[in-house]
């Protein structure tokens, strides 16, 4: 794993201990576990995942994109005879 995903998990792992302090008194906390709040997403979880997606999305695009102009400089040069060929008519 790089190191900045790594990072990125110990950013959410922290935050998510300090959202669970804070919304568990601390009696509460120190009697049971808190299993039940494993299941439970956060609005900032969701978040973090559509920017990751979106993340993903935008790079898929941005190699289309150059991927597409590669191929029209690679049209044109391999038909660059015919071009001027179709120009020089006019």
């Amino acid at each position: 794993m790089s190191k900045r995903l790594l990072e990125e998990l110990e950013f959410e792992k922290n935050k998510r201990e300090i959202l669970r302090h804070s919304q568990s008194p601390k009696k509460v906390r120190e009697s049971m576990p808190l299993k039940q709040d494993e299941g439970k997403k956060y609005a900032w979880e969701y978040e973090l995942e559509n920017y990751r997606k979106s993340k993903v999305l935008d790079k898929f695009h941005t190699f289309g994109a150059i991927c597409g102009i590669v191929a029209l400089i690679m049209t044109i040069l391999l038909n660059w005879d015919v071009l001027i060929q179709f120009l020089m008519k006019f």
